[in-house]
């Protein structure tokens, strides 16, 4: 593609999000963001370090070849979902790009001939660092919802698969009304209250991009401060005495019976009626904005209301994985994928996993 065609593409596409409407737009890039951009297109990159968004440069590629290293965070990510079963390299990949404190290591991204880095744009330390080495950098932007649209487009544009990225999306906006369809017609006292937990003693607050989840889902989130993230305590959670916990797939350690063995909470909703659920990982984790966030929706809303979605979720997986990935999963890898064992004693979860 021409790098004329290749920017017309880019502007196409980012006038499609201007008009999906607020909600599921997403804040768009500014000018410097923007001219950025089109220097990264103007050689497609080949050797690329991702500290964040690997898994969607698999996605885009269905392949492996360009991504030569990620962070530990997002290997173990790779590694402990399923696409290392159809990419087996990624078992190999290196990881000490980036410090346990989150500092590049330049040293290493330059032994590995890197042409392109993608960074979050709030590192800015980091981002310069890189840029004083001679490493170009993709800075992605944080945002309370439409993220997942921003980095397959932004990364689509500069690897040239602009056309992938369109058909990812173009699944994602007909999903997203699909659930919506059914979850904002619900009333406001059938929503509902869930708290969603990073850590057990830190929550995603209204503020965070987790909101838009919860919205789309058809849930309240049971917190009501005004804040992207709160740290809680005991008694900050017996107050607000969710329906539903959601316990977030990033974090191993965190697991319903840190509150299930806890008589502090044995009168909490959740806990009395056993809906705490650790949210699942396919080819990315699901709590986060990537190419699977259909999937993600459709899961958050059957664990809140089981009969109100048509199909299955193990059907919705087995549609969609071809398409992202070229992979027809077995039962086996979707047991892994919904966390099957993990949420065994979860309240209706062999429905929500059927």
């Amino acid at each position: 593609m021409s790098m004329k065609l290749k920017l017309a593409f880019t502007a196409v596409l980012s006038a499609q999000l201007c008009l999906a409407g607020p909600s599921f737009a997403g804040e768009q890039p500014s000018s410097v963001t923007q001219e950025n951009d089109k220097q990264l297109q103007a050689e497609t990159p080949d050797r690329i370090v991702a500290i964040t968004g690997a898994s969607n440069i698999i996605t885009l590629d269905r392949s492996a070849d360009r991504l030569v290293a990620t962070s530990p965070r997002s290997r173990n990510t790779l590694l402990e979902g399923v696409l290392s079963d159809v990419f087996p390299e990624l078992g190999e990949m290196p990881a000490d790009v980036v410090s346990k404190e989150g500092a590049p290591n330049i040293e290493q991204m330059l032994n590995l001939e890197t042409d392109m880095a993608i960074e979050w744009a709030r590192k800015t330390k980091s981002v310069e660092a890189m840029k004083r080495a001679g490493i170009p950098v993709l800075v992605m932007n944080y945002s309370k919802s439409g993220m997942e649209k921003m980095f397959l487009t932004r990364i689509g544009a500069v690897l040239d698969q602009e056309p992938r990225a369109a058909e990812i999306l173009a699944w994602q906006e007909k999903t997203h009304k699909k659930i919506t369809s059914r979850t904002h017609a619900l009333a406001e006292e059938d929503k509902p209250r869930v708290l969603f937990l990073l850590r057990a003693n830190y929550a995603a607050g209204p503020s965070s991009h987790f909101q838009f989840t919860m919205d789309t889902a058809g849930a309240r989130n049971a917190l009501e401060t005004p804040a992207r993230f709160v740290e809680i305590d005991a008694e900050m959670l017996l107050n607000a005495n969710p329906d539903v916990i959601w316990l977030m797939g990033w974090n191993p350690r965190l697991k319903a019976e840190v509150f299930l063995d806890n008589p502090v909470y044995a009168d909490v909703p959740a806990v009395k009626h056993r809906r705490i659920y650790k949210v699942p990982v396919g080819g990315d984790h699901w709590d986060a904005p990537n190419q699977e966030f259909p999937l993600a929706w459709e899961w958050f809303t059957r664990t809140i209301h089981p009969e109100l979605l048509d199909g299955s979720i193990r059907d919705s997986v087995r549609a969609a994985y071809p398409m992202l990935y070229g992979l027809t999963p077995s039962d086996e890898q979707l047991d892994r994928i919904l966390r099957v064992e993990e949420n065994a004693e979860a309240a209706n979860y062999a429905q929500v996993a059927r």
